[in-house]
C-alpha cells in the first residue's frame, strides 16, 4: 500500500458568473476517499513544512480515508480500501493546485469521523479488544508498504497487536466464534465499526491506555 502521491482526476466545475474553476469532490466513492486522502496529506505537509516523509500519526490520518471507504457497509470491504490506496498516487498533481484548500471543509463534511479525536471504545470486552486488534493489524500492514521510515511505527503496532491477540482469542472462543468464515465476518464487522470511532491515532491511544 505504498503511497507515492503523483497525478490525475478531473473534478473542476466552473463557478457561475466568473469563469473561475473551483475544485469539488468526486461523486464516486473510491475517488472521493482518495481525493480527501490527498488533500489531507497536502494539508498536513503544508502545516508542518515537511518535504520528506510525514510523521506516523499524520500517515494514519491519511490511511483513515481508505479505512472509511472500506467501512461503508456493515462488514469491511478490503478491496475497496485497497482501491483507495492505489488511487491516491494518480490524483495528487491534478488535485493539489489552484484553490485546492476549498476541499478541506468538504472532506470534513463527507468524513466526519476524521475530526473525532476523543473516541470511546465499546463497553463489550470482546468488541473493544477485537476492534483494537483489527485496527492495529490494518495500520501495521498499511505502514508495512511505506518503507523504512515507518519501521518503528510498524514494530510498535505489531507489539500492541500481539498483546491484543492474546486477549481476543479466549474472548472469541468464549463467544463461540470459531476460525473460518464466522471469524472473518466478525473481524470485518469490527474493522468497519472501529473505522467510524474516530481518528486512527486517537483510537490506538485509547487502545494502548486500556490494554498496555
Amino acid at each position: 500500500m505504498r503511497l507515492v502521491l503523483v497525478a490525475s482526476v478531473a473534478m473542476a466545475l466552473v463557478l457561475p458568473g466568473c469563469g473561475e474553476k473551483v475544485p469539488t469532490l468526486p461523486e464516486e466513492a473510491v475517488d472521493r476517499a482518495a481525493t480527501c486522502g490527498v488533500v489531507t496529506a497536502a494539508t498536513l505537509r503544508e502545516k508542518a513544512g515537511v518535504k520528506g516523509d510525514l510523521p506516523a500519526e499524520a500517515q494514519e490520518r491519511i490511511f483513515h480515508y481508505a479505512l472509511l471507504a472500506g467501512s461503508e457497509g456493515p462488514v469491511f470491504d478490503n478491496e475497496r480500501a485497497n482501491a483507495v490506496f492505489q488511487r491516491m498516487p494518480g490524483l495528487f498533481d491534478t488535485t493539489i493546485k489552484g484553490k485546492w484548500q476549498v476541499l478541506q471543509p468538504a472532506c470534513a463534511t463527507a468524513y466526519p469521523a476524521t475530526a473525532q479525536d476523543k473516541p470511546a471504545l465499546p463497553d463489550s470486552k470482546l468488541d473493544s479488544a477485537l476492534q483494537c486488534y483489527v485496527l492495529t493489524d490494518f495500520l501495521r500492514k498499511a505502514f508495512g508498504g511505506q518503507g523504512a521510515s515507518y519501521g518503528d511505527a510498524t514494530i510498535k503496532l505489531g507489539v500492541l497487536n500481539t498483546k491484543l491477540d492474546a486477549k481476543v482469542s479466549p474472548l472469541l472462543k468464549s463467544a463461540g466464534v470459531a476460525p473460518g468464515d464466522a471469524l472473518q465476518k466478525k473481524r470485518g464487522e469490527a474493522l468497519a465499526a472501529v473505522a467510524k470511532l474516530g481518528q486512527p491515532q486517537a483510537v490506538v491511544k485509547a487502545c494502548e491506555a486500556k490494554y498496555e
